[in-house]
């Protein structure tokens, strides 16, 4: 109970950012539709290249949700280092508080909103 309590904060603190106008970076179409079931209203970027995306949200502020994989990790990392030659430095933090509640059972974006659905469901 106090874990799901904890994960939806989590959600509610994404949805409050993107609120403010901070965009948030996923790998794919579907990892932008889990957030939208979540409610998550604001500008979702689907990665599409490091430079590519990088252009695309260089003067944002900027979240990284990509998954909790070798793969996300190493777009993370990508995109950290295009990010920051215009200065520009996401947040990661986010992604890892998430992914620190529930990496045991989902690692991908796009299994979060089933996962807390399920979880919901259980209580």
């Amino acid at each position: 109970m106090e874990d799901l309590k904890e994960l939806l904060d989590l959600i509610e603190e994404l949805k409050e950012l993107s609120k403010e106008g901070w965009v948030i970076v996923v790998e794919g179409a579907k990892d932008a539709r889990s957030l939208r079931d979540l409610g998550i209203e604001g500008e979702i970027v689907i990665f599409s290249g490091f430079l590519n995306t990088a252009e695309k949200i260089k003067d944002r502020k900027v979240i990284l949700l990509t998954d909790y994989d070798h793969e996300g990790f190493d777009i993370d990392k990508g995109l950290l280092k295009a990010l920051s030659s215009y200065g520009n430095f996401p947040n990661v933090e986010l992604k890892r508080r998430l992914f620190c509640r529930i990496k045991k059972e989902v690692t991908k974006v796009e299994e979060l909103s089933n996962f807390i659905w399920r979880e919901r469901n259980e209580l």
